[in-house]
């Protein structure tokens, strides 16, 4: 029996709202025999006919007022029955659902009833996953419904409902399409051996296949950098006691949610906040002054803060700038990685005690701003700063890949990787078949992403990934 046989024998039902409590909550039924198990639990308030069977619709959509009861035939709640027969439902299969009252005893009532009267209680992810066995979205659409529930931010929101849309997707096919012409054409050559492929026609398939690796290289490039939307990023707030970490820390969150004081040292653990920097959610984490600590206390904050330092993937080197620059800041500074660090000289609404040419020619490749928590002057570079180096991050792709523009980024740098191949051995005079081996890596890869191609273990982990009424 195929995946998709199995998955369309049997009728599945789930919560499809969030846990806790709710004016609303809505328990979702796909399958064949959505309607007849929905039925046998569902009492219309309204009797139209005679005979008291419920009234009769056409195979439209259509909404109806009534009771829910249990399997014994006691009375659970009062409930909203939206029948929406397939093929034109999520699934493309019979879908019914039940819109009852939000509490979570109400609801396990509803679901159990339901559960009672013949259906099976689904997986995670398990009505998406049908929606893309049955053809409706494309395994990249399936992951932007993922993301559309997890997005954090707007900016994360509108990328997923960008590639919902389809739209993004639409490029993919159509590479896709043309890598598959360009395939025919090889493989016409290899069944037909006496038609050989003239030069010249070999070195326009070389030109195509180099244009459709261009633009799939941007498209990877777009999605590496589109990742950091659903994935976050980590910044660690490092430096001497007293230079102004916790109110740099407020300052980025807009609240003031660390201690500040005078006093050196009020810092001794490690304090985090996620912030909405510029759509990206970015963990923020204040840490303790670095420095030779004497007090037992202290010095545990301060290993804690070499480990948060070695553990983020951004680090901001704090430099008080109303005080003498000290050869500890410099080496706090150092002791970052150089390729994610921005010096930050802090209250620069004080006068300046050095010159920033003091710092910028011995702190390598760091950009340094300077910044006043207190007035916000420099916040906003801070901020462009911190998505930089945010989006400028380095992933390693590959098998474990998972999220959704890591696994995109894979697939479409692998496909232009071989359509690389394929332009540069047509210039050399490579046989047709060598070519085809190439082409077929580009087809293999960007089916991955439509699904077409995929393994059953990566579309699994996928849907592993939905919450269960999805």
């Amino acid at each position: 029996m195929s995946d998709l046989t199995a998955y369309a024998a049997d009728t599945i039902a789930a919560v499809a709202t969030p846990v806790g409590m709710g004016g609303i909550a809505v328990v979702r039924v796909s399958g064949p025999n959505a309607q007849q198990v929905v039925t046998g639990v569902f009492r219309p308030a309204r009797r139209h006919r005679g005979d008291g069977s419920p009234p009769a619709h056409d195979r439209g959509w259509h909404a109806t007022y009534g009771r829910v009861y249990d399997s014994c035939g006691e009375f659970i709640d009062e409930a909203i029955m939206l029948s929406m027969p397939g093929p034109s439902s999520y699934t493309r299969e019979d879908v019914v659902e039940l819109s009852c009252h939000g509490g979570p005893a109400v609801v396990r009532a509803v679901l159990q009833a339901v559960l009672d009267a013949g259906a099976r209680h689904a997986g995670p992810g398990e009505f998406t996953r049908r929606a893309f066995l049955n053809g409706r979205i494309s395994l990249g659409q399936a992951e932007a419904v993922l993301q559309v529930i997890n997005a954090r931010t707007e900016r994360a929101r509108r990328s997923a409902s960008a590639f919902l849309s389809g739209e993004p997707g639409r490029m993919v096919q159509e590479s896709l399409e043309a890598v598959a012409q360009l395939m025919t054409v090889i493989e016409a050559s290899l069944d037909f051996p006496e038609d050989d492929i003239p030069q010249m026609q070999l070195l326009e398939i070389g030109r195509e296949a180099g244009r459709i690796a261009t633009d799939l290289h941007r498209a990877a490039s777009e999605a590496r950098r589109s990742r950091v939307l659903w994935e976050g990023a980590s910044v660690a707030i490092v430096g001497r006691p007293n230079v102004g970490k916790s109110r740099l820390l407020n300052a980025l969150l807009r609240e003031e949610r660390a201690i500040v004081s005078d006093r050196p040292g009020t810092t001794r653990d490690t304090v985090s906040e996620v912030a909405n920097i510029r759509g990206i959610p970015i963990q923020l984490i204040d840490t303790a002054g670095m420095r030779e600590a004497v007090d037992p206390l202290e010095r545990i904050g301060v290993e804690r803060a070499r480990g948060a330092l070695a553990d983020a993937d951004i680090a901001l080197a704090v430099i008080d700038g109303s005080m003498p620059l000290a050869p500890e800041d410099l080496e706090i500074v150092m002791s970052t990685p150089e390729h994610r660090t921005a010096v930050v000289i802090s209250k620069s609404d004080l006068p300046e005690a050095f010159a920033g040419e003091d710092v910028g020619g011995r702190v390598g490749n760091r950009r340094v701003l300077r910044v006043s928590a207190l007035t916000g002057s420099g916040i906003d570079q801070l901020e462009a700063e911190i998505e930089a180096l945010a989006v400028a991050r380095e992933v390693d792709f590959g098998e474990t890949a998972q999220s959704f523009g890591a696994r995109r980024a894979d697939c479409l740098g692998r496909a232009a990787n071989a359509l690389d191949e394929v332009a540069q051995a047509t210039g050399e005079g490579v046989p047709p078949d060598m070519l085809s081996i190439d082409l077929r890596v580009a087809i293999d890869a960007l089916g991955e992403i439509t699904g077409q191609t995929a393994r059953e273990d990566i579309i699994d982990r996928i849907f592993e990934q939905f919450c269960v009424g999805k």
